[in-house]
This record gives C-alpha cells, sequence and structure tokens, in this order.
C-alpha cells in the first residue's frame, strides 16, 4: 500500500510542474515562432536549408540551432505537460503497447480520456519521434526532416495547449 502523506506529496510535485510547465509554455512557443520566423515570414524551406547546410555562415547556422533547440523545448514541454496530467488525474495505461515511450503512453492514455482527438495524439506522438531523431542522430537528420518538424511541433504544441488546459483546470483544483 502506498503512503499517504508519499501520494499527497507527489501530487503537489506534480501540479507544481504543471503550473510552472504552463505558465512558461507560452514564452518558450514565442521562441519557437521567433526562431522559425529567422527564415522568413513563411518559415521558407530554401533558407532554411541554406542556413543548415552552410560551414561558412556561422550567424545562419547559429539560427538553425535556435531553431532546433525550440522545437526541442516546445515538444518536451508538451510531452511533460502529458506525462504529469495524465498522472495526476490517475488515467489508466493505455491499451495498447505497453512498452513505447512514456510520453507516447501518455498522448493515448489523453485521447483514450477524450482530452485530445486521436488525429492530435498520431500528430504528438510523430512531433515526439521527431524531436527524438533530431536529438540523438542530428548528423543523419537533412534539413527538410528538421524543417517539418518543427512546423509539425509548432501545430501540434499549439492544438494540445488549448485542450489540455481547459481539461487539467479541473485536475488542479480537485
Amino acid at each position: 500500500m502506498t503512503d499517504p502523506d508519499a501520494r499527497a506529496v507527489e501530487r503537489r510535485r506534480r501540479r507544481l510542474a504543471i503550473v510552472r510547465h504552463l505558465e512558461d509554455f507560452p514564452r518558450q512557443y514565442a521562441a519557437l515562432e521567433n526562431a522559425m520566423g529567422a527564415f522568413g515570414e513563411d518559415f521558407d524551406i530554401q533558407a532554411f536549408k541554406e542556413a543548415f547546410d552552410t560551414a561558412e555562415d556561422l550567424d545562419a547556422y547559429n539560427r538553425v540551432q535556435a531553431l532546433e533547440r525550440a522545437l526541442g523545448r516546445v515538444q518536451n514541454y508538451v510531452a511533460e505537460l502529458a506525462l504529469a496530467g495524465s498522472r495526476l488525474a490517475e488515467l489508466p495505461r493505455a491499451s495498447g503497447d505497453r512498452h513505447s515511450p512514456p510520453a507516447q503512453q501518455a498522448f493515448v492514455a489523453l485521447r483514450e480520456a477524450k482530452v485530445i482527438s486521436a488525429s492530435l495524439c498520431r500528430r504528438l506522438v510523430a512531433a515526439q519521434n521527431a524531436r527524438t531523431r533530431i536529438e540523438h542522430g542530428y548528423v543523419a537528420v537533412p534539413a527538410g526532416d528538421v524543417h517539418r518538424a518543427a512546423t509539425l511541433v509548432h501545430d501540434a504544441a499549439r492544438d494540445f495547449i488549448g485542450s489540455y488546459r481547459d481539461w487539467i483546470a479541473a485536475q488542479l483544483t480537485g
């Protein structure tokens, strides 16, 4: 049996982590938009590829690095919010693959709880996989994949945060 005091401490810790991430999310999201904007108003893929592939223009390459960092931060926030929220709400583990990564399990649990749609769940899993690939296999990841990942993370995070905020409010006060 779990110690009630330890359980209460864990619930408070999760609530605090969620609140802090929600408070900081707009800044992280704005940083991603700013980094994307450094490659033109419409996040021009050609401008991004040139900066990505340059060996001479380190200012341009540093803008690529800023974009990669920003997309990683936003996706990490989304994953951490999903994990903490699903645990705080004590959602049942997803009925699917129990060997999948924790973030993916959290996205599926939120889908099964009707917090997010099946379509958004798929996009969030794809965004998480793209972030992992960029962070752990950078040399082999082409510019086009990083560009697509940034767009995917940007759009999926925007769609996630609205549904999540509405749902988590009850969990934070309950």
